[in-house]
């Protein structure tokens, strides 16, 4: 998907307004030009920074994840869509007064993105690792050759084998672990998008006033999902 900018520079009423200012230029006045091609400028970045074009631009340039979390970040990105769809077509002074939320649910999306990136690169070790390899079938034939082996020498070697395939199978668990951890976040984070929808809806059906002010609240509600989602990405384990 092109880039809003690049869609405001292709647009078809601005590149009529360009082409239009160039002709008028050329056959009519010099200073035609010049007002033209302002014009031209400020309908560009009119579109370029359309709203709902930025929002369909970012969710394109997502990448696909592990199913295994793909399906909590849909979830996720769907409360953000109905919130971005229903503050739309709100009146203009509870449209204001939630677009700090809107704000925030942006930022609260694009972490949980980011951790779900994390986890997927981790999610796609533990599958190769458990695919390709038999690590406890591994770890008894070398416990078992290290036992039977006569020569100091050879001994030490099987041993030192031994203790890769044990580092590697503390590793997997707790890879393991680190998964199970964060499904579990997201799951929460989906519940919590669900009950901010819903609170959402409520406020512009109650009104501006009270619009205004719940407004930090869910801001603040918002705001501490993010910071549990980045406390998560410091203490993701690295494998």
């Amino acid at each position: 998907m092109q880039s809003p900018f690049v869609t405001g520079l292709l647009h078809p009423l601005n590149m009529l307004m360009l082409v239009s200012a160039v002709f008028a230029g050329l056959l009519a006045a010099w200073w035609l030009f010049p007002i033209g091609l302002l014009l031209w400028v400020v309908m560009v970045a009119a579109v370029s920074r359309d709203p709902s074009l930025r929002f369909s631009h970012t969710m394109h340039q997502r990448k696909p994840l592990a199913q295994r979390f793909q399906r909590y970040f849909n979830r996720i990105e769907r409360s953000q869509i109905n919130i971005f769809n229903s503050l739309a077509s709100a009146p203009s002074r509870t449209r204001k007064a939630l677009r700090p939320v809107q704000e925030e649910l942006e930022v609260l999306t694009a972490r949980a993105y980011q951790l779900c990136q994390r986890m997927t690169a981790l999610e796609n070790y533990r599958l190769i690792t458990e695919s390709t390899s038999n690590l406890s079938g591994e770890l008894q034939l070398i416990s078992e050759a290290v036992d039977k082996a006569s020569d100091p020498l050879v001994k030490q070697e099987y041993e030192e084998s031994r203790r890769a395939v044990v580092e590697r199978i503390a590793k997997l668990k707790l890879a393991a672990s680190e998964l199970n951890r964060v499904e579990a976040q997201l799951l929460g984070l989906v519940n919590e998008m669900d009950g901010i929808v819903a609170e959402v809806v409520r406020l512009q059906a109650a009104g501006p006033e009270e619009a205004e002010r719940r407004a930090p609240d869910l801001v603040a509600r918002i705001q501490d999902q993010t910071a549990q989602l980045e406390a998560s990405q410091r203490e993701a384990v690295a494998v």
